[in-house]
This record gives structure tokens, C-alpha cells and sequence, in this order.
């Protein structure tokens, strides 16, 4: 680029964001020259080649608008508009003796995700900071995955029928939601002006259905430096927690039942904290059994992203999930042989259902494998790899086999590594490779403030991956020491998509929400219904388009709650002798496991949640598979049964695809809350599967669901005659 084409090019583009309103001329020049080296750079055949069709935009903006967002003032204003400070707000500095209320460690997708809901929907502005390690947020995606191609999708069309906003974010699985920017959350529909798909949406970094991380890392920091503007302070590595009784002028409704404070010691100072947050994942790496531990093993957390070390040379990888496989497809490409040895049967999510499990993009290996590659993979049943196995230094690399075999021994001993063959159980590598997954550190912990963990059975079989934890998200032997994000997935863990950014932003969302009843005497978002027909609409609308329940199947559930005929309910309705449903509670997004141990409250009088009595009906609405709905048959589930028998032309076939499911319990008082018990359980209704999630068939669908609420109506003793089904 020549001289005076690199001085036009500045001009226009200074020119330009000025029109559109873009602030400070000396910062649009510097973008504008960092832009020109960035064209000189390919010119000469240098940069990022992935990158080179990416179009170029302001770091300040979210890229990649399209026409029609682009002709909105609000996007004009979003495209100029400056990046929000990244410096922390005065009043949350460390080292003060005023006490903060929540402390979130770690600006990963969860910690971002709930400091957004505690900056805005928690009553009173309450002090909120996040403390993060690096110097920017959503650090751990500039380096995971290392081969760096996200599972998580990234939908970015959709018909003129699926305009909902709400159900658009079934398909995102990598977005952030904040309440500012979020249509009505009882519908999902756009209804103010502060809600458009010009907000910050992954889709507007990456057009990739499956995106490169590096778009993730720009996104998540954007993310945080718009939505949490002086509320992150970066670049500071929390050294120690600990508790220690707070002053009697201290305590508040805020302070965790043990009197305790937590004081959080960092390298930038200490801080005091009401509550801590820990949302920063899993990210201790897990070892292998002490056996087959050896000092040149590779960990799958020092590898790169490039394989080209690996190039014809024979690598044996551990592990049966995405980490593993994930390398294996990589490493397979360039090396001479690959091996992947796990230790437990491998699960496909396509079979399970669950997010988390073996995921098709990184399973190419497998075909490798069973088409007669070079490639191999080895399971040794169900627990660890024989304890007899071991690993020994040998033809200059590391040579796995069984401790006690001395012919083995004396090959390796001889130096000929054309002796050392698989079948006599020698198994010669150039590289070990260690994927075995990650667990929860608590390294950071004193003894005071130190979390058990789970055991073995609670969550996973082995246990001691996750922090164990109540319904409520908080820590089961620390008071006031809460779990968000990734850590949260320790109560859905292989059964919902808790692990994942499409599910614990709802999940952190439902936390926020809770801290807000308890601590704060807020209220979970509820609409009271006027009758059966605006509850059925409701409910039909919700199933159609709520993206919690959608993402966060059987996890996530809607509560209605009816109190019988002739009790006075919360909106003082005192006549119901015609309609049961006037009057209705409609709760959304209430974790049900919450509702199971009692410990919801249903925004009672006393923030207890404690009734005298329980007059009342409950109904559930989520979203689930059926039972029988996994293991190798799943794609001819419209044919045989979850063993493969072939099913008859007269059999009824089971709704085992995504598909609502409502349920009607009697009230059961528990401690003087109420609660839910499978014996209470008094009607289960299935919606119809249909696999465009679309359950708005008048027979199919409408008329089940208000039957449904026909039901409860009369379970409640509402009149019979009340409510007719006419849509």
C-alpha cells in the first residue's frame, strides 16, 4: 500500500466514524492506522490466513451487523459508542473497611453472567465485584479448546415463524443474556425499545455454526466490559479465603447464617465479602491414577495448537471425552500412529442427550479407527487402568506395560524397539498425552472457608470433581460461600446442560434471583393470571419459545401455583367459585430441585418461605426426554424400542424426543414449606413430540394442555363449568 492510499484510507475512516457519531478523533486515527498495518500485512502475505475473509471492525462495537440491524439509530449508536471503563469503580477497592456484598471470583462466562443479573435485577443496588486473575475476561478460551473449534452452536438463521427472540436462544449456545437487553421475559416477544438483535450476541462475532475460540475470548471480554463497567477488577489472583465473624454493626440480611464474613485476600489487596461467588470452573486438571503417572507425560493443559511435534511419531492419548478425542482428531492428521486409551465406556451425546458427553465433531478419530487406520483405541472396562500397568522410560520414549512381566522388562532393557509389540502387552510411544478432564481447586481456601466436595455416587462415580452444594447453589458446610457457572452443573451434572454457557447463564441467572428473595426481599419474577384462558396462553407461549426450559430440560421448570377454591390467595381474590385459575401464581425459571427440597418460597410474606398451612395445588411445566430415549437405537426411535426390539404397527409409540411434560401435585408442607413429593403427584400429562418443537397443534397439543389445566381447575374446586376449550 503506498503512502498516499494509507493516508486516504485514514481520512475516510476518520471521516466516517465521526458522521456515525464516533467520539475522540485521535482514537478513531490510531484505529484507522492500526487498520492500515493490518492491510500492509496481507499484502505482504503475512497474518492469521483463518482470518483473512474476518471483516475488520472497531474493537468498541460488535462486528458484523447485518443491513438491517445497521439502519437502526441504536446500532449506529453501538457501532461509535465507546467501549465501557475496564477501571474498577472507588468504592469497590480493596483494603477499605466497608464490607462488599458479593465477591465473584472469576470473569469466565459464569462470573459474568451472574454479575450481570446481581448489577441490575437484585433490590437495593447491592455492592458487586468480580476479581479476575487475567488482565482481560473469558480468559480460558484464548487458550481451550487447544485445537481451538468450539462444540457449542452458533444458529444464526431462522424462519419468519421462529422470530422470537426467546427461541432464537434455544440455538446460541455461546451468548450472554442480560435483563437491559432481554424482550419480555414471560413471552420472549421484543416489546421495548431497549431490546434488539443488535445487542451483544456471539452470532455477530462468528458466522462459523461451530466458532473458532479466539471469537469467544473478544466476545466474553466485550461482554463484560459494556455490561459491568467498573465492577471487574482484572489483573489480580486471589492468594487466600478465609472467614472471620462479622462486627455486630456489620450484620445484615446479607451476612450468611453463621455470622461469618469472608475476607479474600489478593495480589492488588484484601477484600471483605458478605457472600462469595466462585464461578471459576473446573480448572484444576485431573491426574491419572498414581500407577500410570510419569514425569515426560504431556498434560492435555501444556499442549498447542499446533501438532506438527507430533509429526510421524506414535502418541498414546488418555481419556474418553472431548479433551481426548479432541487431540486424537488433531494429532492423527500428522502423526504415524495414534492411540487413545480410556478407562471407562465411552458416552456419545447423541445417545445421552447430555451436552457433555462425546461430542460428533471430535469423534472423526473413531472412524479412523474402524475403518482400518493406524489409529487404535483401547478401553479397559469400567475404573482405572489396571493397577499392574505402568509406564518406563524406553527406544527413547515411554514404553506402558505390565510391571510385573520381565520379558517385557528385558526387551526394553535390549534397546531393540522392533521387539516391543501391543500383543505381548508392550506398548512403545514417542509421546504420552494426559486428557483425562479437569476438578474443582480449592487450593485458595483456608480451613475456615474450605468447601467439601463431593462424593463418590453423589454427583460423579469417583467423586471429588465438584464442590458438593445445596439446591440453593451454596456450598453444603460453608455458609455464604455460593457456586456459579461450570461449578453449578455439579446439580444437573450428565442430565441437563448445567455445564455449558446455553445452560448455566440460566442457571447463574436463577441464583441471582434467589440471593434477591432471600438476602434482599425481592420477589421471583411472577405474573397472577385473571383465569384459565390467560394461564393457557401463557403456558402455550412459554413451551413454544422459552429458551430456559428448553436448554435447561428437566433442570429448569415453570410453577403455577392455584390455592384452592375458597382460600384467599396473594392478589386477595376472594370470590373463585367459578374460576380456579383466577388468581394463579405463575412462577418461571424456578430451579426444580429448589421446589423439591423446600426451599422455594413462593414469594410467601415471610422470605422464610414458611406456610402455616398448604391449600393448595402445584403445577409443573418442563421440557424432558423420555426414559427411554438413549443408548444405540435413539435414531430408530420411531421404529424399536431403547433395546431394539422392533415395535408393531399397533403399538403406541412413546414421546421420547424433547417434549413438554405438566404435572399436577397435591401441596405437601415439609418443615413448613411447601414442597413437592412423588406421592403427592397426581396427574402426569405428555405433550406430543414433534421435532420442530413446535407445539401449537390445536388437537395434539392445545387442547392436551388445556385439558390439563382443566384438571387442576378441578382439583383446586373450581366449578366445572368454568372453563371450555375454544381456541
Amino acid at each position: 500500500m503506498s503512502v498516499t492510499r494509507a493516508a486516504l484510507v485514514i481520512v475516510v475512516a476518520v471521516v466516517v466514524a465521526i458522521v456515525m457519531g464516533g467520539g475522540d478523533v485521535s482514537t478513531i486515527a490510531e484505529d484507522a492506522r492500526a487498520f492500515v498495518a493490518h492491510v500492509k500485512s496481507f499484502e505482504r502475505g503475512g497474518g492469521d490466513a483463518r482470518r483473512r475473509s474476518a471483516p475488520v471492525t472497531r474493537m468498541d462495537a460488535p462486528p458484523m451487523m447485518d443491513s438491517k440491524d445497521m439502519s437502526t439509530t441504536k446500532t449506529k449508536t453501538m457501532m461509535a459508542g465507546k467501549r465501557g471503563s475496564r477501571a474498577l469503580k472507588a468504592e469497590l477497592a480493596p483494603d477499605q473497611s466497608a464490607l462488599v456484598d458479593y465477591c465473584a471470583l472469576g470473569a469466565g462466562p459464569g462470573g459474568i453472567q451472574l454479575a450481570t443479573y446481581l448489577t441490575r435485577e437484585l433490590h437495593g443496588s447491592p455492592s458487586v465485584v468480580v476479581l479476575e486473575k487475567r488482565d482481560v475476561a473469558g480468559s480460558f478460551f484464548a487458550k481451550f479448546p487447544v485445537h481451538r473449534k468450539l462444540i457449542s452452536i452458533n444458529k444464526r438463521a431462522f424462519t419468519k415463524k421462529q422470530s422470537n427472540l426467546d427461541f432464537q436462544m434455544r440455538h446460541d449456545w455461546n451468548s450472554l443474556i442480560d435483563p437491559e437487553d432481554w424482550p419480555d421475559r414471560f413471552t420472549g416477544d421484543d416489546n421495548g425499545p431497549h431490546t434488539s438483535r443488535a445487542r451483544l450476541l456471539m452470532q455477530n462475532y462468528s458466522t462459523e455454526y461451530y466458532p473458532h475460540a479466539d471469537d469467544l475470548a473478544r466476545y466474553l471480554d466485550d461482554f463484560a466490559t459494556q455490561k459491568l463497567d467498573g465492577h471487574v477488577s482484572y489483573d489480580t489472583e486471589v492468594l487466600s479465603i478465609d472467614k472471620e465473624y462479622a462486627a455486630k454493626a456489620e450484620v445484615t440480611t446479607k451476612t450468611p447464617g453463621d455470622g461469618k464474613i469472608f475476607v479474600v485476600k489478593t495480589s492488588k489487596g484484601t477484600w471483605r465479602c458478605n457472600n462469595v461467588i466462585s464461578a471459576t470452573g473446573l480448572h484444576a486438571p485431573k491426574q491419572l491414577p498414581e500407577h500410570l503417572q510419569h514425569p515426560k507425560i504431556i498434560g492435555y493443559e501444556e499442549l498447542s495448537d499446533d501438532p506438527s511435534m507430533f509429526e510421524g511419531k506414535r502418541v498414546g492419548i488418555f481419556g474418553a471425552g472431548n479433551a481426548a478425542f479432541e487431540v486424537a482428531s488433531t494429532i492423527s492428521k500428522v502423526s504415524a500412529h495414534c492411540d487413545v486409551m480410556a478407562t471407562s465406556e465411552i458416552r456419545f451425546a447423541h445417545q445421552t442427550h447430555y451436552p457433555g458427553a462425546l461430542r460428533l465433531p471430535n469423534s472423526a478419530f473413531l472412524d479412523q479407527y474402524l475403518l482400518k487406520s493406524l489409529d487404535s483405541f483401547y478401553q479397559y472396562g469400567r475404573g482405572d487402568a489396571p493397577p499392574s500397568m505402568t509406564i518406563s522410560e524406553g527406544f527413547g520414549g515411554l514404553v506402558m506395560h505390565f510391571s510385573q512381566d520381565t520379558e517385557v522388562q528385558k526387551i526394553i532393557a535390549s534397546g531393540v524397539e522392533e521387539d516391543c509389540r501391543s500383543i505381548d502387552g508392550c506398548f512403545y510411544y514417542d509421546y504420552l498425552i494426559r486428557a483425562v478432564g479437569w476438578y474443582f481447586d480449592t487450593s485458595v481456601f483456608g480451613r475456615s472457608a474450605t468447601p467439601n466436595l463431593e462424593k463418590p455416587g453423589q454427583v460423579t462415580r469417583r467423586g471429588g470433581k465438584y464442590p458438593a452444594m445445596t439446591s440453593q447453589y451454596e456450598s453444603e458446610n460453608v455458609p455464604g460461600l455460593y457456586f456459579a457457572g461450570a461449578v453449578a452443573h455439579a446439580l444437573d451434572f450428565g442430565k441437563s446442560a448445567g455445564g455449558f454457557i446455553h445452560g448455566f447463564r440460566y442457571t447463574s441467572r436463577a441464583l441471582a434471583r434467589h440471593l434477591n428473595v432471600q438476602n434482599h426481599g425481592g420477589e421471583w419474577p411472577m405474573e397472577i393470571m385473571g383465569d384459565i384462558a390467560q394461564t393457557f396462553d401463557v403456558a402455550l407461549k412459554r413451551i413454544n419459545t422459552a429458551s430456559s426450559l428448553y436448554q435447561m430440560y428437566g433442570a429448569l421448570s415453570d410453577i403455577i401455583l392455584i390455592d384452592n377454591v375458597g382460600k384467599r390467595n396473594a392478589s386477595g381474590f376472594a370470590d373463585r367459585s367459578e374460576d380456579a385459575l383466577r388468581g394463579a401464581r405463575y412462577f418461571i425459571d424456578v430451579p426444580l430441585k429448589m421446589v423439591q427440597d423446600g426451599h422455594f418460597s413462593f414469594n410467601a410474606d415471610d422470605v422464610s418461605g414458611r406456610f402455616s398451612k398448604c391449600n393448595a395445588h402445584i403445577v409443573t411445566i418442563t421440557l424432558e426426554f423420555g426414559e427411554n430415549f438413549h443408548g444405540r437405537y435413539v435414531l430408530d426411535h420411531a421404529t424399536r424400542d431403547a433395546s431394539g426390539r422392533i415395535l408393531s404397527d399397533d403399538e403406541d409409540r412413546e414421546d421420547l424426543f424433547l417434549h413438554p411434560v405438566l404435572r399436577l401435585y397435591r401441596c405437601v408442607m415439609k418443615r413448613k414449606r411447601m414442597t413437592l413429593t412423588p406421592k403427592a403427584l397426581l396427574y402426569t400429562s405428555h405433550l406430543e413430540e414433534d421435532l420442530a418443537t413446535d407445539w401449537t397443534s390445536p388437537d395434539e397439543h392445545q387442547r392436551v394442555l388445556f385439558d390439563f389445566l382443566g384438571r387442576a381447575h378441578d382439583a383446586a374446586g373450581g366449578d366445572v363449568a368454568a372453563h371450555d376449550f375454544d381456541r
